[in-house]
């Protein structure tokens, strides 16, 4: 059994790593879910304007009515995102937000260099070899 398998240092680096990458992926699904309610607000109206407009004999109007349906879903999925991301992103881009990033990174920057020093040392006895 060699040293690595006897003991175990746990990475904390990837935990930290993790954590940011958690951080950013919000910021990014907050503002895709912000664009996404946008655009299917747009094909809402398309449909209703279809519905009103085009005078569908009624097969036509059952495929725009789901259609409709299907798209409500959707915007009501990406609005519910939206919401419960916006206080998380409002932090993020605040100062203390910003701040807070770039110290987490700071911090797993010095993590990764501590566990990487610790994968390679080496004890050289200092009085067993007198």
């Amino acid at each position: 059994m060699s040293k690595k398998d006897s003991f175990s240092t746990p990475r904390f680096s990837e935990v930290i790593g993790e954590l940011i990458e958690l951080m950013e992926d919000a910021k990014k699904d907050y503002y895709w879910n912000s664009d996404e309610v946008i655009r299917l607000n747009g094909l809402q109206q398309d449909y209703l304007h279809k519905l009103e407009l085009d005078g569908l004999k009624y097969g036509d109007r059952a495929k725009v009515a789901t259609k409709l349906m299907k798209c409500r879903q959707d915007r009501r999925e990406s609005k519910d995102m939206v919401r419960v991301l916006e206080p998380l992103v409002k932090f993020l881009e605040s100062d203390k937000g910003r701040n807070m990033m770039n110290l987490m990174k700071e911090v797993l920057g010095k993590t990764r260099r501590v566990e990487k020093d610790m994968e390679n040392r080496v004890y050289i006895p200092r009085e067993l070899e007198r």
